[in-house]
Order: structure tokens, then sequence, then C-alpha cells
């Protein structure tokens, strides 16, 4: 069945993206211009393909899985972005919530000797919470919990503190 599946993807694809799958599939490395015509040219389905073969090329079947919670700063938010179902605007502060330093590492303590293996940190743009914060919050929670992986920040958040910092990107 996977074979005729695969058959049908690869059957009217473009030379420049046999090409790539083919290399893909021998384990090279692609160029940044492979991957953007992979970008504009491949379809779902024939991406999902490829990456199902890199993934079982690597992992067999295999799955992973991590243990994590979440904390959000704050809910309090410059921005009114129209996937988000619980911000509150800066000037509508007083029905949000914004947490401090301690309260997050708090959060953090909550899940001491228990086997979690990330925190999650992500939540509103909140123009008093710099990037000099999130610094001192990450560096306190890797003081408590070196063993932690940060997942933290969408690219909105880290662009709006490099902004405020005034430094680029490569140097936040």
């Amino acid at each position: 069945m996977l074979a005729v599946v695969e058959e049908t993807l690869y059957k009217d694809l473009s030379v420049s993206l046999q090409q790539i799958a083919e290399k893909v599939k021998a384990g090279e490395r692609i160029t940044e211009q492979e991957g953007l015509v992979l970008f504009e040219e491949g379809s779902l389905a024939f991406l999902g393909s490829l990456a199902n073969g890199v993934r079982e090329k690597l992992h067999g079947n295999n799955v992973y899985f991590n243990r994590n919670f979440h904390i959000e700063p704050t809910n309090v938010c410059v921005f009114s972005c129209n996937f988000c179902a619980y911000s509150k605007l800066y000037a509508h502060r007083e029905e949000g919530w914004e947490l401090g330093l301690e309260d997050m590492l708090n959060i953090v303590k909550k899940y001491d000797g228990q086997p979690v293996t990330e925190v999650h940190i992500v939540g509103g743009v909140h123009p008093k919470m710099n990037l000099y914060f999130f610094a001192d919050l990450l560096k306190a929670i890797k003081a408590h919990r070196a063993d932690l992986h940060i997942k933290a920040f969408t690219a909105v958040e880290l662009d709006y503190m490099f902004r405020k910092a005034k430094i680029s990107v490569a140097e936040g």
C-alpha cells in the first residue's frame, strides 16, 4: 500500500523535485535553494512522505515524547492577534494577569521531583516585560532546574523584545 502511495506522489514531479527527493533519500543535506524549491513546488503530501522517510531512517518506528508544563507570564499584550482567545490589551491590563519572576519560579518549583523534561514559556507581549526581565527568568529557571529544556517565546515575542532592546535578532 505504501509503495502505491509513494509511487502516486512521485509520479508527476518536476525534475528539480525528483533530484531533491533522491538527495534526501540518500541522506544528503539539501541546500537553501533546494529547500526553497520544496517550499514553492512540493505538495504537502509529498513533503510529508519525504519527512517520514527521513524519520523512519533515523528512528524506525520509535516515537519520543516529553513531559512539559507551561508558564504564561501574562495575558496583557500590545497586539490584538486574531488567533489569540485570551489576551487583554495593555489599556485594559487590570482585566488580565501579570506574573513576576518569583511567581514563575514558584510554578517551576511545583514540578520539583516530577519527571518533567521541558518548560514552555509563552504569553502576551507585555511592554514592561522586556528582554532583560526574561533573561533573568531563564537564568533563575536554569539555576533551579538545570535539567529542564526551556522552550520559550514566539517569534512575535522575540521580535518585540529585540526591537525594544535595540538589538538585532543575531545579537538576541
